[in-house]
């Protein structure tokens, strides 16, 4: 039963170390502050490895990892990633791959819909829509200036906007990072027909273009 499964998750595509372990007796949350792990990629291990040892688990006894696998900071989807990757070379899990932005969403407590509004610099913004955990609309890269000829509405974010957005209305995050990677995790796995067919690698999604592919195509 999925219910049973031992899944260890991790998101830290805007900037926080959020994660978690759900097996059949409950679930564990852990987090970390840039602060509190300032080089992220050598406190990651130390985090999942202590939420191990909480559920009382081994990395052998786990069945499933998941990742929060972007848009988000080019850095963050990186370090989980190959961190991710790392823990897998030896075990060859199955890998569920979360969107970040649904993540987020799923730390407003609203039934409405709400627009994931995410800085990605270079007068960009990481977009998507979701109601209710499901997204009304795939995850893009546009520009602010396209945001905001958008028809306003109710937003989430974690880090201030660059614009002015006239008309929409912000929305606290009154839910942990941590807790609504787990409601996410849950989500997803609910949807699966089957968790074998998922692939082993972490395939980050960046979604906005690099320089290099800016100048190359306008």
């Amino acid at each position: 039963m999925k219910s049973d499964l031992h899944i260890l998750a991790l998101d830290t595509a805007f900037g926080e170390i959020s994660a978690c372990m759900h097996t059949a007796d409950g679930a564990f949350l852990t987090a970390a502050t840039p602060e509190q792990g300032k080089t992220r990629s050598t406190a990651i291990v130390p985090l999942l490895a202590e939420l191990l040892q909480q559920a009382g688990l081994t990395w052998n006894q786990l069945d499933l990892l998941a990742l929060g696998a972007g848009p988000g900071a080019f850095t963050g989807l990186r370090i989980a990633a190959a961190t991710l990757a790392g823990i897998n070379s030896g075990l060859n899990l199955p890998m569920l791959h979360l969107s970040s932005l649904a993540i987020t969403a799923r730390q407003c407590d609203s039934s409405e819909a709400i627009w994931v509004l995410e800085d990605a610099r270079a007068g960009e913004a990481f977009v998507g829509c979701y109601q209710n955990g499901s997204p009304r609309c795939a995850d893009q890269c546009l520009t602010w200036h396209e945001v905001m000829a958008m028809q306003a509405g109710l937003f989430v974010c974690h880090n201030d906007v660059p614009v002015a957005l006239d008309g929409w209305s912000r929305l606290p995050l009154t839910v942990s990072r941590s807790q609504a990677l787990l409601t996410a995790t849950l989500a997803e796995l609910d949807a699966l027909a089957s968790i074998s067919q998922l692939p082993r690698y972490p395939a980050p999604v960046y979604l906005q273009r690099s320089q290099a592919e800016k100048n190359l195509h306008g």
